[in-house]
């Protein structure tokens, strides 16, 4: 890790003046608990794929032991990478892209974990970024994604390197992680997550949640996306528990998987939750069934109310970041049902909860100085759980990690409960300029900079507009001679941008809303798209 910093890197990454690990049972990485579990659980089940068509393949503790071994294997001496070279992974919802990011692991090269829907010019930005030679999927991408790519071999074919093959120890704070986040470039935004960020996560969540051996979790968020490999992967693995993963949230199929895997926990977006009212319409799930964690999004108290009136359960809301291995705070599962309804259901925004274990979180004016109780300031955070940096960006870095604590950006206020004698945290709204689609985050000032390199294009701003079902999308307002369609607009933003993060509306106009010195005004320019009466 050649750009690690020194300033203020230190604090940021302490937890109550300790640094990570924190007690000898505290493992270097979630591949600690590996084989203990396969030792122990043996062919009880830790993860079982549901593919698009219903198929399923069930991957027992000993199978993710020998398997991601095998696959370590390979990556070493087939692929030729040596511990610390990073590796790219296109990966889907599937057993084999969750062997291929073990694998990876296990050799010692950190994964750059790649959106498959993302476009090739974005993704060769990342790789290059991170000087990633080879990237690795399986049989769910197309073997063309990613010109030069390698497909994984059947892990159940590969050679065995027996016991005499010692890989070298993983230490905690050796890179595990990559993932690509908005910015000036998609290549200069790509965090850097620790394999003790990993661990630190996990055992924050196993705890918060009360995972153990015998508990199934039920995940639908894709893998590529670090909600999928932290909660639905790396917690059940900490824990000992059996994670149900579909390829896909399908509204139609889902109330199977929970009629049928019987969960005591499902990790949804809001836009889940929306779908699954607006369809299921007798609903009855499992007896064993305690609750619904979103995150991603934000979760509106009209969601969170029609689930706990329609469904009859809870949703535990979440908050993190990439930046800071996803869960940074979450609703408690104890709260009694008068102090639930006051922070989730009778209120105007729904709390994002306490801070979970392994991380602190504050709220802090622009001098530095925590913000009273109610009092709006900028949501921090620092402990085991911060990324140790942004790959090859220094600057950035040192701009997130400034005063020992890392900046968030979003904005919120802190509710110290009376009845219960703890901190909650509400988030109200942002810094900087990025909407949330579907749980990705994407950066307005990246896309506006996309718009107005395409010729023709005399300027453009982008907004973040509300949407009941994806929890924000993106409206353009563009300024352009009529020679420049709107299909070759959405032609050109689609060569740079996912297709799930398409902006929703083109609006023309005559000019883009700016202040004298330039700047866009945000506030007219969301006027703009604010629906007639």
């Amino acid at each position: 890790m050649t750009d690690r910093l020194t300033a203020d890197t230190d604090a940021v990454h302490r937890y109550q003046g300790a640094t990570y690990p924190t007690g000898p049972q505290a493992p270097a990485s979630v591949l600690g608990h590996l084989a203990r579990h396969a030792a122990v659980l043996g062919d009880a089940p830790y993860l079982t794929a549901v593919a698009e068509d219903g198929a399923t393949r069930t991957l027992t503790y000993r199978e993710l032991d020998e398997s991601s071994r095998r696959v370590a294997h390979w990556m070493r001496t087939e692929l030729a990478l040596a511990p610390g070279t990073p590796v790219g992974l296109l990966p889907v919802n599937d057993v084999d892209s969750v062997l291929a990011l073990y694998g990876a692991l296990r050799a010692g090269c950190p994964a750059l974990m790649l959106n498959p829907a993302d476009p090739l010019t974005r993704l060769t930005e990342q790789t290059a970024g991170l000087g990633v030679d080879v990237v690795v999927h399986g049989g769910g991408v197309p073997e063309d994604r990613v010109p030069g790519s390698v497909r994984l071999p059947d892990p159940r074919r590969l050679p065995d390197p027996g016991d005499g093959e010692v890989p070298e120890p993983l230490r905690p704070d050796d890179d595990a992680l990559y993932f690509g986040t908005s910015g000036s470039t998609a290549a200069s935004k790509l965090v850097a997550q620790t394999h003790g960020n990993g661990a630190a996560n996990a055992a924050a969540v196993v705890r918060h949640h009360g995972l153990g051996p015998g508990d199934t979790f039920l995940g639908c968020l894709p893998i590529h996306h670090v909600n999928g490999v932290h909660f639905t992967l790396f917690a059940t693995l900490a824990a000992g528990a059996h994670a149900v993963l579909a390829a896909r949230f399908d509204p139609f199929g889902y109330p199977k998987l929970l009629t049928t895997y019987r969960p005591r926990v499902a990790s949804v977006v809001p836009s889940v939750l929306d779908a699954l009212l607006g369809v299921w319409k007798r609903p009855h799930l499992p007896e064993q069934f305690r609750y619904f964690v979103s995150a991603a999004a934000p979760l509106s108290t009209e969601t969170a109310r029609a689930v706990h009136e329609r469904f009859g359960v809870r949703v535990l809301q979440g908050y993190g970041l990439t930046e800071t291995t996803n869960f940074s705070t979450t609703m408690p599962r104890d709260l009694d049902d008068a102090t639930y309804r006051r922070l989730m259901l009778d209120t105007h925004i729904p709390s994002i909860g306490v801070a979970v274990d392994g991380n602190e979180v504050a709220v802090l004016l622009s001098d530095g100085s925590p913000a009273r109780p109610g009092q709006t300031g900028e949501i921090c955070m620092r402990g085991h759980n911060v990324m140790s940096r942004y790959a090859g960006n220094a600057e950035a870095t040192a701009e997130a990690f400034r005063g020992g604590w890392f900046h968030s950006q979003d904005l919120g206020h802190l509710v110290r409960d009376e009845q219960t004698g703890r901190d909650f945290f509400v988030v109200t709204g942002r810094v900087k300029n990025i909407a949330k689609v579907r749980g990705e985050t994407v950066s307005l000032e990246e896309m506006e900079r996309v718009l107005r390199a395409l010729p023709g294009v005399r300027d453009a701003a982008c907004a973040a507009v509300p949407d009941p079902l994806l929890g924000e999308t993106v409206a353009v307002a563009v300024s352009a001679p009529d020679v420049v369609t709107d299909a070759a607009l959405r032609a050109h933003m689609r060569a740079h941008f996912a297709e799930a993060v398409q902006p929703s509306r083109i609006l023309r106009v005559a000019q883009v809303p700016r202040t004298s010195t330039g700047k866009i005004l945000r506030p007219v320019l969301k006027e703009l798209f604010r629906p007639s009466a």
